[in-house]
């Protein structure tokens, strides 16, 4: 119906292989409407998944086109959802998120301005001080002074690994141990 077809007629060349890539075009349609609809994708991760489909680049062109045009596929939009989710699950600093978000294919101008949108570094503070917190209350605490060093060096490890910078880690060992000399050394 959609070609306008009738039982007995004689194809061209042109003919089949217009219907040919309009077949291939809606089977990557299909796929890529199935893909994002677990959860919302970047442009990287949903090309990707079109390429080991084995469809040809003009057809994940297309189909990636009718995404946009659709409102299905938006990197801004990905990225602050993806930001807002791995601070609920995993608290981290820019640094982690940044690298997480590049794996992802999102470019640089739009990190920076989902980071200018969604964590200024009073927020990061708090996000550090939260998980800070939470690492030491798995802990057992020991009021040697020897240990509580000790302590801080592991708490600062631990905030490394999640991406924060050294001035925010410092703050958070502040607050958290009460001291107001906490140099880089003894972290």
């Amino acid at each position: 119906m959609k070609f306008g077809l009738c039982k007995g007629d004689i194809l061209t060349k042109e003919q089949v292989n217009l219907i040919a890539s309009s077949e291939e075009y809606d089977r990557a349609k299909q796929k890529a409407l199935r893909y994002i609809s677990y959860r919302m994708r970047s442009e990287k991760e949903l090309r990707t998944k079109l390429t080991e489909e084995e469809f040809p680049p003009s057809v994940i062109d297309r189909t990636i086109e009718q995404m946009y045009t659709l409102g299905l596929m938006n990197d801004a939009e990905f990225a602050r959802l993806f930001v807002h989710d791995q601070q609920l699950r995993r608290p981290s600093g820019k640094r982690v998120l940044t690298q997480k978000l590049r794996l992802k294919g999102i470019s640089n101008s739009i990190i920076q301005q989902v980071f200018a949108e969604t964590i200024s570094g009073d927020e990061e503070r708090a996000i550090a001080l939260m998980a800070a917190k939470k690492y030491l209350k798995q802990r057992t605490h020991v009021r040697d002074k020897a240990e509580r060093l000790k302590e801080q060096r592991r708490v600062a490890q631990f905030l490394a690994r999640r991406g924060f910078d050294w001035s925010t880690i410092s703050t958070v060992l502040r607050t958290l141990f009460k001291s107001e000399t906490v140099s880089h050394e003894e972290a």
